[in-house]
């Protein structure tokens, strides 16, 4: 089926208004006419019968004018079919990109879109050193290219979806990096198969669209993610994406979902302030969270992260909050099954340090080597669960420390009034 199009209003002399974060909307974001009056129509592709031969015919192009640029201002391109042709050195000015697999190029090279608006399915083929500059992208638009595409930068755009159904979502990136500079978009897809990079940014509601297993085959790219001093309003969404790492710094957000992805290294949070955070991936490398605040709210928990899917966790001067019913989740959230303990548990060490936690739900965990160390906790749960070591020392535990049913090699407690603890059913021995 194809997707149903989006018409974007024809607008030129726009401002993207930058920093105008209270009471977010994407539809304000999107354009405005600085002169408050739409533009004259674009004249179409087929009136400018010289540059459409240009288009159709780069050999004919390449007699006439050589490798230099070629401008193309205020034209509507639709209408007419490009497939398996090879554009570069191109530079569109002000054009408007309407229709349904009308553009499925083989390769594009060296080109500019500047004030364009794209509305329906484009494939630029290989896309190499691409930069959209104030563009804009709405409804269920795909703006794509293939595998082997490299260098792809968007520069204060805006992408707008019909609805907040998942399923109508338009989508706009690379299928090999996407460089995203004080772009705004809601209800849409931001893709990249090897990497994304988001600088400066307000999302709302949207969702990453990366390569898998499913989709490619064994040789599946994992994309990169990095995001700085960014604004990530609703749900970002990598639920189950396949990663190779994951770096967010100086951002806020309101609900990111990791939860079942795939992320073959690292993952570093740093300085990100907001609401609530599921960093319940199906398994990742080192997970560091330092010097963060979650104090949101999604089924009474702040944070989840399953510790057992991590090689290591740092979590470090970081504030969860102080309401006694607020939990940081830990675990694994619900009982093991007998075969469902590893010998040798994938997770090596998890260090949480000088941070504030409510209720610190870390039940039916695996870990080698578990470490609390000079936090303010509420309450501690770590019952029945499989810990190499266990370090518990210099924190203030305000309420109860259960420890039933948990069974260690080796521990650590510091001094705990007897009223506090809970040790039915566990090998612990107290200092």
């Amino acid at each position: 089926m194809q997707p149903k199009l989006f018409g974007l209003a024809e607008n030129k002399g726009y401002t993207v208004r930058r920093r105008s974060f209270i009471g977010f909307n994407p539809l304000i974001l999107l354009i405005l006419n600085q002169s408050g009056h739409a533009m004259s129509a674009k004249k179409n592709i087929k009136q400018e019968e010289k540059i459409l031969g240009y288009l159709k015919n780069p050999e004919l192009r390449k007699r006439e004018l050589g490798n230099q640029i070629l401008t193309i201002k205020n034209i509507r391109i639709n209408g007419i079919k490009f497939t398996d042709l090879s554009w570069n050195d191109l530079h569109f000015i002000n054009c408007d990109f309407v229709g349904a697999y009308e553009i499925e190029l083989e390769e594009l090279k060296n080109t500019v879109f500047e004030d364009c608006n794209f509305s329906g399915v484009i494939s630029w083929g290989i896309a190499q050193s691409i930069r959209y500059v104030r563009c804009r992208a709405g409804g269920r638009t795909i703006v794509i290219d293939e595998v082997g595409s490299n260098d792809v930068r968007f520069e204060d755009c805006s992408f707008l979806g019909p609805d907040a159904d998942g399923n109508h979502w338009g989508g706009i990136g690379s299928r090999g990096d996407a460089t995203f500079v004080r772009c705004r978009a809601k209800w849409f897809l931001l893709a990249g198969y090897k990497q994304i990079s988001l600088d400066d940014c307000e999302t709302a509601d949207v969702k990453i669209w990366t390569d898998s297993k499913a989709n490619s085959g064994e040789e599946y790219f994992s994309a990169s993610v990095e995001i700085k001093e960014s604004k990530l309003r609703g749900k970002f969404d990598m639920a189950a994406c396949d990663l190779r790492s994951l770096t967010i710094k100086d951002t806020y957000l309101e609900f990111l979902d990791l939860s079942l992805a795939d992320i073959k290294d690292d993952v570093l949070i740093e300085r990100v302030r907001g609401g609530y955070l599921n960093a319940s991936a199906h398994s990742m490398g080192k997970l560091s969270i330092s010097q963060c605040q979650f104090l949101g709210r999604r089924r009474n928990f702040s944070f989840e992260v399953g510790i057992a899917g991590a090689d290591e966790v740092l979590i470090d001067q970081c504030n969860f909050g102080t309401d006694p019913v607020l939990t940081v989740g830990l675990g694994a959230g619900g009982p093991l099954e007998p075969n469902e303990w590893s010998t040798t548990p994938k997770n090596k060490y998890a260090l949480i340090r000088n941070s504030t936690l409510p209720v610190m739900d870390a039940s039916w965990l695996e870990s080698r080597h578990l470490r609390l160390e000079n936090n303010t906790i509420g309450s501690v749960d770590i019952s029945n669960s499989r810990i190499g070591k266990l370090e518990i020392s210099g924190n203030t535990i305000s309420r109860e420390v259960n420890l039933q049913g948990t069974k260690v090699k080796e521990s650590k407690i510091q001094p705990l009034a007897k009223a506090q603890l809970k040790l039915d059913g566990a090998n612990i021995r107290l200092n």
